[in-house]
């Protein structure tokens, strides 16, 4: 945000520098035409043929310069659209998975509750959670905890379809959450059950060591007419279920 806030603080005095140089050269070439208009007043040989072309020497002198400032002006604005457009979408990605992080997650359930309708097809949120991902911390270092995570944000990546949009659900965390639009909580559940096998059956070779994990889903539906909290809010409850499991590794829904 800081460096969003350093752009905008860029432009907007360059644009201010921009439109005062302009401003300033206008006023500078009008000044010097403006005095040979008054000196021609006291030649009465070139009196005629001076001020007509001044006076057209004035008019051209003011329509470039505004198209000058215009070009400029339209240059840097999209220039710097550009680059304020490529950093707010490195700012929504999680650096160590490479998913869509929680800012992003927020501004597309926000842009869902906006845009649904009861006609829309339904959409699914799958929340994922490692199992004892605490215990393994402990046993190994966070740096193979982070590269476990980075894999399986690869594994998740790979196993999805062209309606779903996965992301890591907290900044520094294990979970991670899959907003499957065009699909049914009955459909979500096969998808779901079909990674969570996935990701058991799944060796995470990290530095000549082997790793197995499995992981708990907790599912709901998103309701037409309420908030993006509510959504999440139920999503972590079926979590929350299935990790009571004896065993974890299981799936729960919450419609």
């Amino acid at each position: 945000m800081k460096t969003v806030k350093y752009l905008k603080g860029s432009f907007s005095k360059f644009k201010q520098d921009l439109l005062s140089k302009a401003f300033y050269d206008v006023i500078k070439y009008l000044s010097v035409a403006f005095i040979l208009v008054i000196i021609s007043k006291f030649i009465p040989i070139i009196k005629e043929k001076l001020e007509l072309e001044v006076s057209i020497k004035i008019w051209i002198l003011l329509i470039c310069s505004l198209i000058l400032i215009g070009i400029c002006l339209t240059i840097s604005f999209l220039l710097f659209n550009r680059r304020l457009n490529k950093i707010r979408a490195e700012s929504q990605i999680d650096d160590l998975t490479g998913l869509k992080n929680y800012k992003a997650l927020a501004l597309d359930l926000n842009n869902l509750q906006a845009n649904w309708t009861s006609k829309d097809e339904p959409i699914s949120l799958m929340l994922f959670d490692v199992d004892n991902f605490k215990i393994f911390n402990d046993e190994n270092t966070y740096e193979t905890a982070d590269k476990i995570l980075a894999k399986l944000g690869n594994l998740f990546l790979k196993d999805s379809r062209i309606t779903d949009e996965t992301y890591r659900y907290f900044l520094r965390g294990d979970e991670f959450l899959i907003i499957a639009k065009q699909t049914t909580i009955f459909n979500a559940k096969i998808a779901a059950e079909r990674k969570r096998k996935l990701i058991e059956e799944t060796l995470f070779d990290i530095d000549g060591k082997s790793f197995r994990l499995t992981v708990s889903c907790g599912l709901t539906e998103f309701n037409h007419g309420e908030i993006e909290s509510k959504v999440l809010e139920r999503a972590n409850k079926a979590l929350l279920s299935a990790k009571k499991n004896p065993n974890k590794n299981f799936t729960e829904i919450i419609v």
